[in-house]
């Protein structure tokens, strides 16, 4: 570090210039998929199918585009009828008719500005639009296409109606949102004597309503739903509280999407119901994959570069990396692996290790930025324990690492890690 200067300043202007350059990338993806979801959109308005207003066999595709809608008024780019006779249900149906397309909005947003604090595209960001545009190019330009239904006659929209967009989006998104948070609730209470005395402390003299929470917890819970965008937590782990709150803010704006589009006349209720499933199955099935197989596998890239353009910042929660790293030491421990399976279950620890560091990192910063009037009284207690015990759970592992680097130096044994981290420091 002392013998060369220039070369660390000529890096830190490297990585500054990277970030730039990063951001600039991030900006035009953003972009790109705007203009990509505008082009399925415009690809799906190609999939007429005539209504009795508007039916006229002697014009291409046998309708009439300049047909005036006898019952309202088409709201472009949202394929939302706005009827003639407006009431108060109308229009909270036509606002959750709009409610999918401000919710990738929204997400776009979040995106742009999340990849300029980290200075590159966040995963869990673009695991929400990729799930976006797979869903709607699927739906839009494959099974419209096939299925070539109408819509209701008093419908002022002109596409193929079979099945439901909005019901698609409205319920996939709820479903991801859902099952990705409901993998991520650990009840957050005191399990050891120190912790429950810490909380006891807390605790005394405090005021309790409904479920051992204030009215003023109650409404920072319902405030901390709202803090994501994007229906993908920004948490790695949630509380029962927040899960509750997450839920049922999203329920609210999505749920009732699929009812308002039949009372709308834009769709059926088979249309309506057939969409739903299909959005709940890709879902389920996109989730799948994205928990199981990438995941896991991505962890150990947790706030670090992945290509010089995205940043990892979609954690598994941290009971999981806990509960793999026991198993991870108690399968070392077995007399039984021969020399491979023993290294690869020490380069997973090593894995396990720079993992821990991350959600010590972020425990650290929630001690740190988290202001009062946002956190439950226990938070700063509970978090301060959470911290402590992954110290420890690091520490041990580094110790296991740095005994086992021994041990394999001395006698040669075939399950040595390569690893250039030196464990006994």
């Amino acid at each position: 570090q002392v013998s060369w200067p220039k070369y660390r300043v000529a890096r830190s202007l490297h990585s500054q210039d990277m970030a730039a350059t990063s951001g600039q990338f991030c900006a035009c993806w953003a972009l790109w998929i705007l203009v990509g979801l505008d082009q399925i959109s415009h690809a799906a308005t190609k999939s007429y199918c005539p209504l009795p207003w508007n039916a006229n066999a002697s014009l291409p595709h046998g309708i009439d585009l300049d047909a005036k809608c006898p019952y309202g008024t088409r709201l472009e780019y949202f394929d939302v009828t706005v009827p003639t006779k407006l009431d108060a249900i109308s229009r909270m149906c036509i606002f959750w008719g709009i409610v999918p397309f401000g919710v990738i909005a929204f997400a776009v947003v979040d995106s742009i500005v999340r990849a300029i604090q980290l200075r590159g595209f966040g995963t869990r960001e673009l695991a929400f639009l990729a799930f976006v545009i797979f869903m709607v190019a699927v739906n839009e330009l494959v099974t419209k296409k096939l299925a070539k239904e109408a819509r209701p006659p008093h419908s002022c929209d002109y596409t193929c109606g079979f099945p439901s967009g909005h019901s698609v989006m409205s319920i996939g998104f709820f479903t991801l949102m859902f099952l990705d948070a409901a993998y991520r609730v650990m009840p957050r209470v005191p399990l050891d004597f120190p912790s429950a005395k810490s909380h006891v402390k807390a605790m005394q003299g405090r005021a309790k309503t409904l479920f051992g929470y204030t009215l003023w917890e109650w409404l920072i819970g319902d405030f901390r739903a709202f803090v994501s965008v994007v229906p993908l937590t920004s948490a790695h782990t949630l509380n029962q509280l927040d899960f509750c709150s997450f839920a049922f803010a999203w329920g609210i704006f999505l749920l009732p999407v699929p009812f308002s589009r039949v009372i709308l006349n834009d769709h059926t209720p088979s249309q309506v119901m057939v969409g739903s499933a299909v959005g709940l199955l890709q879902a389920a099935l996109y989730f799948m994959v994205i928990r199981h197989t990438i995941l896991p596998r991505m962890n150990h890239f947790l706030g670090k570069r992945i290509g010089y353009v995205l940043v990892h910042n979609f954690a598994l929660p941290v009971y999981e990396v806990v509960s793999r790293c026991y198993v991870l030491l108690a399968r070392e421990k077995d007399q039984d692996l021969d020399g491979g399976a023993r290294l690869r279950t020490m380069q997973k620890l090593e894995e396990c290790h720079t993992q821990l560091g991350w959600y010590i990192q972020q425990s650290e910063m929630q001690l740190t930025s988290c202001k009062s009037w946002f956190a439950f009284d226990e938070d700063h207690v509970l978090i301060r324990c959470e911290r402590d015990k992954l110290r420890k759970l690091r520490a041990d592992v580094a110790e296991h690492l740095a005994h086992r680097q021994h041990d394999c130096v001395v006698s040669n044994d075939s399950g040595c890690s390569d690893s250039d981290e030196t464990w006994s420091s």
